[in-house]
């Protein structure tokens, strides 16, 4: 053969080498193992972070105490409902300080249990009488006892924020007392 070599290769490629005569680049193999425990760790947590952030997302206010201002209210149509939850029912109460006191304790009412649960419908048609007669109030301060159930405070705020009255043969949403205190008995 004329100008090759004996052994029948081309000249110009040479062994390690790709058809353009560059070195050929060794295959690279990645060890992602370390990666994926790494994610799938962030992964859980974040999961777990986020099943914790619904349960904070209840909106409620706690109580301060404070010098400056009164937190009951001061005008004749204003009044703070008090509701004590316990085993025994739901124990309802109002202050103001435009009211006389008789006034007041005509109001405080026992809603007795239903089945074994605090009676919910009760509590929120009583509210409703207080609201229609106090028409500015709108805080409730919500002082559960000691064992109470958690899901029993979430269903007695819940009644205690609104209520639906029917108007014309249409439903319609009521607010009842939606600034609700979470507070205790201090012994």
């Amino acid at each position: 053969m004329a100008g090759g070599g004996e052994s029948g290769e081309d000249e110009g490629v040479r062994p390690g080498t790709n058809v353009f005569g560059e070195e050929v680049v060794a295959p690279v193999a990645l060890n992602l193992t370390a990666l994926m425990d790494i994610l799938s760790n962030l992964l859980f947590f974040l999961l777990a972070c986020f099943g914790t952030t619904i349960v904070m997302g209840i909106n409620a206010t706690v109580p301060v105490q404070s010098t400056d201002q009164s937190s009951v209210a001061d005008t004749r149509q204003t009044v703070t409902a008090g509701v004590s939850l316990g085993k025994d029912g739901l124990d309802v109460s109002i202050v103001g300080s435009a009211q006389p006191q008789q006034e007041l304790d005509g109001w405080r009412r026992r809603i007795p249990p239903r089945d074994g649960d605090p009676d919910y419908q009760a509590l929120s048609a009583y509210l409703l009488s207080i609201k229609q007669k106090y028409p500015r109030s709108d805080t409730m301060i919500l002082t559960p006892e000691a064992g109470v159930s958690y899901d029993a405070m979430v269903r007695t705020m819940d009644a205690a924020r609104e209520t639906e009255i029917t108007v014309s043969g249409v439903a319609r949403p009521v607010a009842l007392f939606p600034t609700v205190v979470v507070s205790t008995v201090i012994k």
